[in-house]
């Protein structure tokens, strides 16, 4: 008889280190990362305490377990000596706090950067890097993350102070601020801090961590986390692990930047890369869905030795995952860092290409790619085109393909109701219209038919939530304008109400006025294809 695994409380990762990281105890994001750095990819040192932390916590009427300030402080004291900085003193070191579950659920719960960072450490973070744009933009960064996610803060709030900042400035985008107004914006941000909390920003380094530890921990139980889990059916899952790494920086100049790439395009399944990449970002700026990205093109323009790298590693992780890949990276100063990879949601057509191909690549055998297709609803897939008779309004960003024709409802609550209302513009359909591609709206996009976003990126957590889903979506529609109120729009200078109907083109990432004829065509080679699957299988 053997004896069960009992699986650490805290596993530290890079550098060296590693070893085995079951999904089930280490969540599957941290679990990646362990396999990546054993890999010898570029992988920011880091530690992950155990699902088990989460479970005790709230066991304990979300009181932090005894051991867990100890499990920081080594885990800390590794990354001191894996990085030759120190965490809260010079040269100052700064970590994000990071969730993940066994099942990945994009956008449900929180990640905080720049932990480790204050009004003191920041003039160190200035006198090591000689740059203090990014160290205050680094430190205001992580006041507004403090704020909303540790202080339940209205982020409207620092992003009206941003507004200003800019206006005042009279620059169209934050990467434009200069250090000056950079420095006055962190001071109205700890001004903000303190009227809205009744206490002064935090500044030192281990009540950070603590406190962002427990807003993560906090997060599994969030009405938006319990709310995806419901819509998907997740159950058994034990809770969340929290996964602490050392931060690497996209916002220190112009060959900065953070992105996230698809090796296979995630709504057709064609093998062409897909990259959302945004220069002087941080990686929060790309997956909220507030901003929208370059394309892959311009990456590869600007820095082509570090897109080559980073193809090389897609090829890599998909050899070794044997599937399609969506990964998360920064660059910091012309050097690549990975900073996730996992087998992301995809379009039930693109799910259906993808195994088909990946099949003929032998990466893997038919049998396999039949337990990849197992709960796609085969026969309902087909490539369906818009026949139109008039131009179209407006053009996005293409995030999630198919044809939807819909009533526009301006709120997640409005779609809903006339979803179960039957109301909308061809059999009850609803389009979801928002100005950001936020996961507050999963419950919105879970009950209409089509989304579409005035700003924000194909690779948003929450147009990917559409794309698994099955919705049509598109982002990125400059021409949509929405206005106070929450009542009217216009969509390339035409005016629209709520409830008036609106089609969607998410192959052209078109959008119409009114309702348009629409084709449908079955992938017919694909589909035989898995036919033949499954009948060497019965022989």
């Amino acid at each position: 008889m053997t004896e069960a695994r009992t699986d650490p409380r805290m596993l530290e990762f890079g550098n060296g280190k590693g070893g085995y990281a079951p999904k089930e105890a280490f969540g599957d994001k941290a679990s990646i990362l362990v396999a990546m750095s054993l890999m010898d990819i570029p992988v920011p040192p880091g530690f992950v305490l155990n699902v088990s932390v989460c479970e005790d916590y709230f066991k304990n009427s979300r009181r932090l377990p005894e051991d867990v300030p100890n499990l920081l402080r080594q885990g800390i004291s590794f990354l001191e000596s894996a990085t030759g900085k120190v965490f809260g003193s010079s040269p100052p070191m700064m970590v994000s706090v990071r969730s993940g579950a066994a099942v990945s659920m994009p956008g449900s719960m929180e990640t905080l950067l720049n932990v480790g960072l204050s009004g003191v450490t920041v003039r160190s973070l200035i006198a090591r890097t000689g740059n203090p744009g990014f160290a205050w933009d680094s430190y205001r960064r992580l006041i507004e993350g403090f704020g909303k996610i540790v202080f339940s803060q209205n982020p409207s709030c620092y992003r009206d102070l941003l507004n200003t900042a800019m206006e005042a400035e009279g620059v169209p985008d934050e990467k434009e601020l200069d250090f000056m107004a950079l420095r006055k914006l962190a001071g109205d941000y700890e001004q903000l801090f303190l009227g809205e909390s009744g206490r002064p920003f935090p500044d030192g380094a281990y009540e950070q961590l603590e406190l962002a530890v427990r807003a993560v921990l906090d997060s599994w139980m969030s009405p938006r986390a319990k709310e995806y889990r419901e819509i998907h059916n997740i159950k058994g899952v034990r809770g969340t692990a929290v996964t602490v790494q050392a931060m690497v920086f996209g916002n220190t100049g112009m060959k900065s930047g953070a992105g996230i790439a698809f090796t296979r395009n995630p709504w057709t399944g064609e093998k062409i890369p897909v990259v959302d990449f945004r220069f002087g970002a941080q990686g929060e700026d790309v997956v909220s869905g507030s901003r929208a990205g370059t394309s892959g093109i311009e990456l590869k323009t600007a820095l082509p030795a570090v897109y080559r790298e980073f193809e090389g590693i897609g090829e890599k992780l998909e050899a070794h995952f044997r599937d399609m890949q969506d990964i998360e990276f920064t660059i910091e100063e012309g050097k690549l860092y990975i900073l996730q990879s996992r087998g992301r949601k995809r379009s039930p057509l693109a799910a259906l290409r993808i195994a088909v191909d990946i099949e003929k690549e032998g990466l893997i055998s038919p049998g396999e790619a039949l337990e990849k297709l197992e709960e796609i609803d085969l026969n309902s897939i087909s490539l369906q085109k818009i026949r139109a008779d008039k131009p179209p309004l407006a053009k996005g960003d293409s995030a999630s393909t198919g044809v939807a024709v819909g009533k526009i409802a301006f709120s997640s609550e409005r779609a809903k109701s006339y979803a179960s209302e039957g109301g909308g513009g061809d059999g009850g359909q609803v389009i979801l219209v928002r100005e950001n591609p936020s996961p507050d709206d999963i419950s919105g996009i879970h009950a209409s038919a089509g989304f579409l976003t005035a700003s924000g990126a194909r690779t948003a957590h929450a147009a990917v939530v559409a794309r698994q889903l099955g919705k049509v979506c598109i982002v990125n529609c400059q021409e949509l304008k929405l206005y106070a109120g929450g009542r009217k729009c216009s969509i390339g200078g035409k005016e629209f109400q709520e409830g008036d109907v609106i089609s969607l083109d998410g192959i052209s990432g078109e959008v119409y006025e009114g309702k348009v004829e629409v084709i449908s065509e079955k992938p017919v080679e694909l589909l035989e294809m898995v036919e033949e699957w499954k009948r060497e299988k019965v022989a």
